[in-house]
C-alpha cells in the first residue's frame, strides 16, 4: 500500500514535471529564456557591435553547442529579445560578408572565401535545432537562419555572374564551378520551399516573411533558370499552395508559376 503510495507520488510528479516543461516549450520563444549580452561574451561569444568572420561563427556555434548539450538547449540568442535580439541580428547580417566589398582581394578568392559561408549557414540551422522535437522551439529564428541562406546564395549567384565576366586568368578557371553555384542556389530554394509545407510548425506571418523572400529571389534569378529549374520551382510551390491557407502565399507562387 504505501509502495502503491510513492509510486503514485512519483508518477504525479513526474507528469508535473513533464507538463512544466513542454509548457515552456510549447510556442516558438514565446517565453524568452535568453542570457545577456554581457552573459554571452562571458562564455566567449564575440561582440555583437562587430563584422563577424568566420572563426567568430565558429567560436559562437561551440559556445551555443556546449549551451545546447549542457541542458541549457532554450538560452540561446532570439529574434526580437530585449537581452539578446541584436545578437542574433548580428549573426543573421549579411554585412559580415563585407570581405566581397574588398577591392583588394581578387574576385577568385572571394570566391574560394564564400564557399566556407555555406557551412556557416548549414550549421546555424543545426545549432537552433532539436531534431527530437517536431515542433521546433526556435522556428521563428530558423525561418531567419533560411531567409539569411537565401541572401547568401544570391551573394553567390552575383559573385559567379562577375567570374564570368572576368579575363583574369585565375577567375577563368573558376567559371566552370557558377553551374554549381546555380544548382547549389536550386537546391537551397528547393529545401526552403519544402518546410514551408508543413504549415503546422509555423506561424502564418513567419511564413509569409519567407515567401516575401523567396519570391523576391525567384523573380531576381528567373532569367536564368532552365526547363528543370523551373519545373522544380513550380512543383515545390504547387505543393505549399495546396497546403497553407495563407492567401498572401498563395497567390504570390501562383503569380510566379504563371511566368516560369
Amino acid at each position: 500500500m504505501i509502495i502503491s503510495t510513492v509510486m503514485k507520488r512519483t508518477c504525479l510528479i513526474s507528469i508535473l514535471i513533464l507538463s512544466i516543461f513542454l509548457s515552456s516549450c510549447k510556442g516558438p520563444t514565446e517565453t524568452d529564456h535568453s542570457y545577456t549580452l554581457e552573459e554571452y561574451q562571458e562564455l566567449g561569444i564575440p561582440d555583437y557591435d562587430t563584422v563577424w568572420n568566420i572563426q567568430d561563427y565558429e567560436t559562437a556555434f561551440l559556445v551555443l553547442k556546449t549551451l545546447k548539450y549542457d541542458w541549457k538547449p532554450l538560452t540561446f540568442p532570439v529574434k526580437d529579445s530585449e537581452k539578446s535580439g541584436i545578437l542574433f541580428s548580428r549573426m543573421m547580417n549579411l554585412e559580415n560578408l563585407s570581405f566581397l566589398q574588398d577591392e583588394t582581394l581578387p574576385l577568385h578568392m572571394k570566391a574560394q572565401t564564400i564557399l566556407w559561408w555555406l557551412n556557416i549557414y548549414y550549421e546555424l540551422i543545426d545549432v537552433y535545432t532539436n531534431v527530437q522535437m517536431k515542433r521546433q522551439y526556435y522556428i521563428r529564428e530558423l525561418v531567419d537562419i533560411d531567409i539569411f541562406g537565401v541572401g547568401l546564395a544570391q551573394k553567390m549567384l552575383d559573385l559567379g555572374n562577375e567570374l564570368n565576366k572576368s579575363e583574369d586568368p585565375s577567375d577563368v578557371a573558376m567559371q566552370s564551378g557558377v553551374p554549381a553555384i546555380q544548382k547549389m542556389y536550386i537546391d537551397i530554394l528547393a529545401e526552403v520551399l519544402e518546410k514551408q509545407q508543413h504549415t503546422s510548425r509555423y506561424p502564418k506571418q513567419t511564413l509569409e516573411l519567407l515567401s516575401d523572400s523567396l519570391s523576391n529571389s525567384v523573380r531576381i534569378n528567373m532569367g536564368w533558370f532552365d526547363e528543370d529549374d523551373s519545373e522544380i520551382i513550380k512543383q515545390e510551390m504547387l505543393t505549399v499552395i495546396d497546403s497553407t491557407s495563407s492567401r498572401k502565399i498563395r497567390n504570390n507562387y501562383r503569380e510566379l508559376i504563371e511566368i516560369l
